[in-house]
């Protein structure tokens, strides 16, 4: 059955090679509208839910707002598990589907359990951007002169990070650096005393005289009017002549009991940039996260397109100038990708000519390998399946044209045979098909068994694999295809007039060879057993020896490196090192910018502390000249700067890069690729256990860096209310809980 296709290709060869074409057309547009990426987003479908409370302390913000999102969201629809840590002003829960659930599904359900959970008054959890942790693929900073930090970061919170989200793709513009312009009221105590005033009096002021209201319509002379009530404050001016009582018939205003300056909310955490010509320690960035499911290539186009727009709208002294684009490493993946995909054909043509000694055999066999990947190239578009590294760097040629070079082998030989005879092409042709067209199909068949088992992998290691099988499954049926259809067609045009096979003295003595080792390990089969078990035994014990990656390494021409610093520093303390630790970064030819993330953006999408300093490191391509010297590889400049910085006791380092850092953060939930998760509802416990943990596997050879994620330690400042003596002065719980959360931080003066 399978020979007249062969026959049916051969009686319509022009439609054979206009289906062929047409294949090459679209397999040419799928390839360039097919979504490309560096790393495979390996994260399931999460849903983070964000909630910041100003001021309180981790333990209120776990015991009011963690816990009972937590006990809302138990039962959620295809919950696979739930996450959550709880810092100084933020809480952070991130709920995990299945692998199959919806996004958009995901977090319909979570919106609605969230407005059933019950926190405090005025506290407002939100969910974050639908992005996933490798959809981080555009960096910038915005450059001035002139301008302070509080200035640029109203310009990237007001212009900025409205115009990035207006590009298709982008799911949110994260700032992060500058400072929050605030208008403040210093109060000054002695002045309160003196007109008996109290800080929730002030407040109940500020509020009662910041509004605006409406009060409905009214109809005069036939036309038709709206009424407002205008009073909102709208400059300093107006907070100064706010009224907060009266006494003696004169008004006691704001300035009368204070002062009215413009300061900034207590920051979360401060961005640096360092490049060859300029150091500022005050930066402010903006980071793009791109949606899932999008094309990476094409919402980079967008944002650069964007980025151009804005420098042309944006004041004269004021630029963005971006530091890091994705677009560099899917450029480096594709670059590498179709280097190892040109020298691989190449290669297999050499040895098909070298074997079949023939340069139109050889072509017409190694033309399988585009046309297959054409094939499924369309296919892997049209269900919308994303290329990488690993599902187009891992295909097979040899596979891939195994059938083919079966096939042509063989209508060679056939016509060889008939050599100075008289014969019809075309008949000879399919009877050399006949008699391997089955062999060929069955042992297609049987590779695409082989990758059956891969999708049964669930999780990440589905997500890595699937795309991966997917490719070479298509490929293989695309070589079926053609081997039964196009290269007949090709031979027939190829071998019309005839065919003479020349004889290869190579390969004749590897065939003699080969006959006289084979006939021996015939005739002593024992022997032949015996050494091939103790072979297989030998390849049995080396296993444990050669060690794996899950995903495969890919240089980004950049370094992350994360400073974990004691878990009790202080902000000052914390700003105070990093510009050190980004001054020996800068300190090496190679290094062309270095980026430092101290603490957390406002918009609390990265959960951490003033412990936490992540530096970017862009590098100057390898065939640069700094790269000559003693230090030439990016392994040899990652030992040099982790001795340097090992000046630096009780803070632990580490390097990656940038995209894997947030592929290991998404396959862990730790930022790290290899994490040990201890359970149970005792911290001192579960510390203990870390600890213990820690010490086991500091004695196992390999690892670089060990950090415990330590959950206690932060000092708290504790303001206990004595009710018995409140009592007597005829305050409430309230009034000195107001008092501690107006005029506990301290804030700079203007």
């Amino acid at each position: 059955m399978i020979h007249r296709i062969v026959q049916f290709a051969l009686n319509q060869r022009f439609l054979v090679l206009m289906l062929t074409a047409l294949i090459i057309v679209i397999g040419a547009v799928s390839l360039s509208r097919m979504p490309v990426d560096a790393y495979p987003d390996l994260s399931p479908p999460m849903v983070e839910i964000i909630t910041q409370w100003d001021g309180h302390a981790s333990e209120e913000i776990e015991r009011l707002v963690t816990l009972p999102i937590e006990v809302e969201m138990n039962g959620v629809p295809q919950l696979t598990f739930m996450r959550s840590i709880s810092l100084y002003g933020l809480s952070d829960v991130i709920l995990t589907f299945e692998d199959d659930t919806d996004n958009y599904f995901a977090r319909q359900v979570v919106f609605e359990r969230l407005s059933q959970a019950t926190i405090p008054t005025g506290v407002t959890p939100t969910l974050s951007p639908l992005f996933s942790p490798s959809g981080l693929v555009y960096r910038y900073v915005i450059d001035s002169p002139d301008r302070s930090p509080q200035d640029l970061k109203t310009i990237e919170d007001w212009v900025l990070e409205r115009g990035y989200k207006s590009v298709p793709g982008v799911a949110d513009d994260s700032g992060f650096g500058g400072t929050v312009m605030q208008y403040q009221v210093l109060l000054d105590p002695a002045r309160l005393y003196g007109f008996h005033l109290t800080v929730p009096d002030v407040i109940q002021s500020l509020s009662a005289n910041n509004g605006n209201a409406g009060g409905g319509f009214y109809s005069k002379g036939g036309q038709f009017y709206y009424v407002r009530g205008i009073g909102l404050l709208r400059d300093r001016k107006d907070i100064d002549q706010v009224v907060l009582a009266s006494q003696n018939g004169a008004p006691v205003r704001v300035k009368d009991v204070g002062e009215v300056v413009i300061g900034h909310a207590p920051r979360l955490g401060e961005f640096g940039f360092q490049d060859r010509k300029r150091d500022n320690p005050d930066a402010v960035e903006g980071v793009i996260l791109m949606r899932r499911s999008e094309q990476t290539q094409n919402v980079l186009k967008g944002v650069e397109a964007k980025t151009e727009e804005l420098n042309r709208q944006l004041p004269p002294d004021v630029k963005i100038r971006p530091y890091y684009d994705r677009s560099d490493l899917v450029k480096l993946t594709v670059d590498t990708v179709e280097d190892n995909l040109l020298r691989g054909m190449i290669l297999v043509l050499i040895v098909l000519i070298f074997f079949l000694a023939s340069a139109r055999a050889a072509i017409i066999t190694a033309l399988t390998i585009p046309l297959a990947l054409l094939f499924a190239f369309i296919i892997l578009h049209a269900r919308n399946i994303p290329a990488n590294l690993l599902s187009i760097g891992a295909i097979d040629f040899g596979i891939i044209i195994d059938g083919t070079v079966v096939m042509v082998e063989n209508i060679y030989r056939e016509l060889d045979a008939r050599r100075g005879q008289t014969y019809n092409l075309a008949e000879v042709i399919v009877a050399a098909a006949r008699d391997v067209d089955r062999p060929i199909f069955y042992s297609v068949a049987v590779i695409i068994a082989g990758y059956l088992p891969i999708y049964v992998l669930q999780g990440p290691s589905g997500l890595l694999f699937h795309p991966m099988a997917d490719t070479m499954s298509f490929a293989l049926i695309g070589a079926l295809i053609l081997t039964l259809t196009l290269v007949p067609v090709l031979a027939s045009y190829a071998f019309k007039k005839g065919v003479h096979e020349k004889t290869n003295r190579v390969y004749e003595w590897l065939k003699r060879e080969y006959g006289s080792e084979l006939n021996w390990c015939l005739n002593h089969p024992w022997i032949t057993m015996i050494v091939a078990t103790a072979i297989f035994g030998a390849t049995l014990l080396l296993v444990p020896y050669i060690g794996g990656e899950f995903m495969p390494h890919l240089d980004e021409g950049a370094l992350w490196v994360r400073a974990t610093m004691p878990y009790t520093i202080s902000f000052e303390e914390a700003s105070r090192i990093s510009p050190q630790i980004r001054q020996i970064l800068m300190s090496y030819p190679q290094v062309t910018v270095v980026g430092s993330e101290l603490g957390r953006p406002d918009d609390g999408t990265d959960p951490t502390g003033f412990f936490n300093v992540e530096f970017y490191v862009g590098l100057k391509p390898y065939k640069d000249h700094t790269w000559a010297g003693a230090i030439h590889t990016k392994e040899a400049l990652t030992d040099s700067i982790r001795h340097k910085l090992d000046a630096y006791p009780g803070i632990i380092f580490n390097f990656t890069q940038p995209a894997e850092d947030a592929v290991d953060e998404a396959l862990t939930g730790l930022k790290s690729a290899l994490a040990v998760k201890v359970y149970g509802p005792d911290l001192n416990v579960l510390q203990d256990a870390g600890l213990k943990i820690k010490e086991a596997l500091q004695r196992v050879p390999g690892f670089a860096e060990l950090t415990v994620v330590r959950e206690l330690g932060q000092p708290s400042l504790l303001v206990d209310v004595d009710r018995e003596k409140i009592a007597r002065y005829g305050i409430n719980v309230a009034d000195v809980e107001a008092v501690v959360q107006a005029g506990a931080v301290r804030q700079p003066r203007r």
